[in-house]
């Protein structure tokens, strides 16, 4: 079967938003709890980290004899890390994100600003942040997250650990 594809990159200046409507949902125990503890615990990386670059590609799919296109706007972020507390990371991170993907309520960055990342690792090797409306701790702003900051620095310290074994999250 030939397949038709048209596509066109472009370099978005947009803000960051979560991709909107999303249709997942945060478990009722996960409400009960710290976000800040929930959210380390339920991801695979969290730290601090700048975008340094933000692509945005648009392109549509239609499988030869179809009527049906399917339009796909994809995300994919470089994210340098400043500080880490949780994960091995490498110098730079890739995220993607499916910005048409009602059910993942995917995380949208802006470049040249600086997050608190929590983050999944996909299948490929690249990553996913957290959304407000999939996640108890979403991805912030760090200029908002001095909360949470601090929360983690007491985890990072030893001043207060995180047990992730008694919050037992199910992601």
């Amino acid at each position: 079967m030939r397949v038709l594809q048209i596509g066109f990159a472009v370099v978005a200046m947009s803000t960051a938003v979560s991709a909107g409507a999303a249709e997942c949902s945060i478990p009722e125990e996960a409400k009960q709890v710290d976000p800040v503890e929930y959210g380390f615990c339920e991801a695979d990386a969290v730290f601090i980290g700048k975008v340094e670059e933000r692509l945005e590609t648009i392109r549509a799919y239609r499988a030869e004899g179809s009527d049906r296109t399917q339009h796909f706007r994809i995300e994919k972020s470089t994210l340098v890390p400043s500080k880490t507390f949780k994960g091995d990371l490498a110098k730079k991170l890739t995220f993607t994100a499916d910005l048409y993907d009602k059910k993942t309520g995917t995380f949208s960055f802006e470049r040249g600003k600086e997050y608190l990342v929590f983050a999944k690792r996909l299948a490929d090797g690249e990553y996913t942040g957290a959304s407000a409306a999939c996640s108890v701790q979403p991805t912030v702003l760090v200029e908002t997250a001095d909360t949470a900051r601090q929360r983690l620095e007491d985890h990072r310290s030893g001043k207060s650990k995180i047990d992730c074994k008694k919050l037992a999250p199910k992601s």
